[in-house]
């Protein structure tokens, strides 16, 4: 296979274009999961290696993110957070999970039983994310004060008070809808 493996990435031409994979695994396990990916119809198949699970199928980008602002005073966090934004919100697909192994992301404890990190996908100051459900990710983050430990206490409190809404729920805080790309750098 002719592509590059460095630093927890495996970059390869296939179906003329570049695929790539990222993740915490070895460059060798890496590399075994980019030689059993393929492309059909538009779409990349990968056959599953052995010992290893297929957690989602979906969309490597949702098609939409749903994210809510409030004010860190709203929330009872402004002394931690700083008088700006406090925004949270629930996304799906390997994007997010990608973007973490390209940025710098640093244990954030439990949030509802679950491992959380810290990291400055989606924006802000930090973000704190977690997994709720298998494919789903869920995030708190701030824009506002530095990034301290007492910021991260107050995001992982505010994860804690966290709930999935329901779709009638979700309507009746009258989304606004803004048209952008979900293209992650």
């Amino acid at each position: 296979m002719i592509g590059r493996a460095e630093g927890g990435t495996v970059i390869w031409p296939v179906a003329e274009a570049y695929a790539r994979i990222r993740g915490d695994l070895s460059e060798v396990e890496l590399i075994a999961i980019a030689a059993r990916t393929t492309v059909v119809a538009g779409r990349p198949i990968m056959r599953q290696p052995v010992g290893y699970v297929v957690l989602s199928r979906g969309p490597y980008r949702p098609p939409t993110i749903h994210e809510i602002r409030y004010g860190s005073a709203e929330v009872g966090e402004q002394e931690a957070l700083g008088s700006g934004l406090t925004f949270t919100g629930v996304t799906s697909g390997g994007g997010f999970e990608d973007q973490l192994y390209a940025a710098r992301a640093e244990d954030g404890g439990l949030v509802h039983g679950r491992p959380a990190v810290v990291s400055h996908v989606s924006g802000g100051n930090a973000t704190l994310a977690w997994e709720p459900a298998q494919g789903i990710v869920a995030y708190v983050g701030y824009s506002g004060s530095q990034l301290d430990e007492e910021a991260i206490a107050a995001l992982r409190r505010l994860a804690e008070r966290a709930r999935a809404l329901t779709s009638s729920e979700w309507r009746a805080t009258n989304p606004q809808i803004i048209d952008q790309v979900n293209e992650p750098g």
